[in-house]
């Protein structure tokens, strides 16, 4: 099911923003020109990845610097490591992402 969550203008480029869809809390990413959209918790200890620092399209928990890719999800340190991501679609300057509540 597809929900809005935000509009563009709420992430400036370089931003993110944190997101709650039902139970899920979602991290936004506005990076490159393009919108992501993963699982905001990293699964190390906790931590707010919407809070962490994005370089070349991976996201550095800003805790303990785990890393995920943000098209993917997954760690480009420990292929083992993964954070979910959400099919994520631009229209009418609103941000909607796919996902079940």
């Amino acid at each position: 099911m597809q929900h809005r969550v935000a509009s563009v203008d709420d992430i400036p480029p370089g931003g993110s923003l944190a997101i709650d869809v039902g139970e899920k809390r979602i991290a936004i990413f506005h990076y490159g020109g393009n919108f992501y959209a993963l699982d905001e918790t990293c699964p190390h200890r906790g931590a707010p990845l919407h809070e962490g620092r994005v370089d070349r399209g991976i996201v550095t928990c800003s805790w303990h610097q785990w890393q995920f890719d943000l098209k993917t999800g997954c760690s480009p340190v420990n292929p083992l490591s993964k954070v979910r991501t959400y099919p994520l679609r631009v229209e009418d300057g609103g941000i909607w992402i796919d996902v079940e509540i």
